[in-house]
C-alpha cells in the first residue's frame, strides 16, 4: 500500500489497519476509474466529498504550495524551456544555479532530464521547495501553471502539463493493488493524508478568524464555500471522467448543482 504515484512512500502497517478500519466504517462509492492509462477499482469515501471548500487561489496569501512532486512530464518542460525567461523571474531557479556554478547549457540539460528539474545534490539543499513555486505580485502560485494562463491554455492543458499530483490536490488516493482509496481530507480522516490541507480554502472556520482575514483581506467569502465535488468538479471531470462526477453527485443528491467555476484558468 502505497500514495498513488509515490511507491517510494510506503504506509506502515499500523496506518494500513487505520486505513482499512476508516473506509470498512463509513459510506463508500465502488466504480472502475481509469487513471494513467491504467483501470483501478476505486472506493470513494463518499461524505469527504460534500466537504466545503473554496478554492479562490488567487485571492489567498497562503503559501501551500511548497513540496517537490512525485515527476515533470515532457509537456511541463517543454513549456519550461519554451519561456525561459518568463520561468527565471518567476522562480529565480536559473539564476540561482548559475550563481552556484552551472552554465545554462547545463542548467537546459537538467530541466530536460533531471526529475525535479535541477541536479539532485540541490534539492533540499540549494532549493527547499518545488522550483516551480513562485511569487507573483504577493500571490504564492505555480510558475508553471501562471506560464500556461499567460499562453491561453485551457483547463485539459494546464492538467495535462502540471505533475498530476499537484493538478489533483488536496484529493488523495492510497493504492493496493489494484484498489485506489480515494478520499478528500477532512477533520475525520485527516491523519490518513499524506499532504497538508490544514488551509483556509479547506475550513470555513478558519477563513473567518481574524488572524486569516488579517492576512487575506481579499476572497474567501462563506458565502463561496461549496461541497468539493462541485469546487473541484471541472477539474475531477477531466481527470476523472463524468461518470466519476455524477456518480458521487448522485450519491449526495448533488445532481442539480454544477460549477461554472473558471478559477482553474483566470488571468491575472
Amino acid at each position: 500500500m502505497n500514495y498513488f504515484l509515490h511507491r517510494d512512500f510506503k504506509i506502515s502497517e499500523k496506518n494500513k489497519n487505520r486505513i482499512k478500519i476508516y473506509f470498512n466504517g463509513i459510506k463508500t462509492l465502488n466504480i472502475p476509474i481509469n487513471l494513467k492509462n491504467k483501470t483501478y477499482n476505486a472506493t470513494i469515501d463518499i461524505d469527504s466529498f460534500n466537504h466545503l471548500t473554496n478554492f479562490d487561489c488567487f485571492n489567498c496569501l497562503t503559501n501551500c504550495c511548497v513540496q517537490f512532486p512525485y515527476e515533470f512530464n515532457k509537456k511541463s518542460r517543454s513549456v519550461i524551456l519554451g519561456n525561459l525567461k518568463e520561468y527565471d523571474s518567476l522562480t529565480k531557479a536559473v539564476s540561482i544555479l548559475k550563481e552556484e556554478g552551472l552554465t545554462e547549457a547545463e542548467i537546459i540539460t537538467s530541466i530536460k532530464n533531471d526529475k525535479m528539474l535541477i541536479p539532485d545534490e540541490h534539492v533540499d539543499s540549494t532549493f527547499d521547495r518545488c522550483t516551480c513555486s513562485c511569487i507573483h505580485i504577493d500571490r504564492h502560485l505555480c510558475a508553471i501553471h501562471k506560464i500556461c494562463i499567460d499562453n491561453g491554455a485551457s483547463l485539459g492543458e494546464i492538467i495535462d502539463t502540471k505533475p498530476l499530483w499537484c493538478s489533483i490536490y488536496p484529493l488523495e488516493i492510497i493504492q493496493e493493488n489494484e484498489t485506489l482509496y480515494i478520499f478528500v481530507p477532512t477533520k475525520k480522516n485527516s491523519y490518513l493524508a499524506m499532504n497538508d490541507s490544514n488551509f483556509a480554502c479547506m475550513d470555513i472556520e478558519k477563513s473567518k478568524s481574524p488572524y486569516f482575514r488579517r492576512d487575506n483581506p481579499i476572497g474567501f467569502n462563506s458565502e463561496e464555500y461549496q461541497p468539493f465535488i462541485i469546487s473541484y468538479q471541472n477539474v475531477l471531470e477531466y481527470i476523472f471522467g463524468s461518470d466519476f462526477v455524477n456518480s458521487i453527485k448522485k450519491s449526495l443528491n448533488l445532481e442539480n448543482q454544477n460549477s461554472d467555476d473558471l478559477e482553474y484558468n483566470k488571468k491575472i
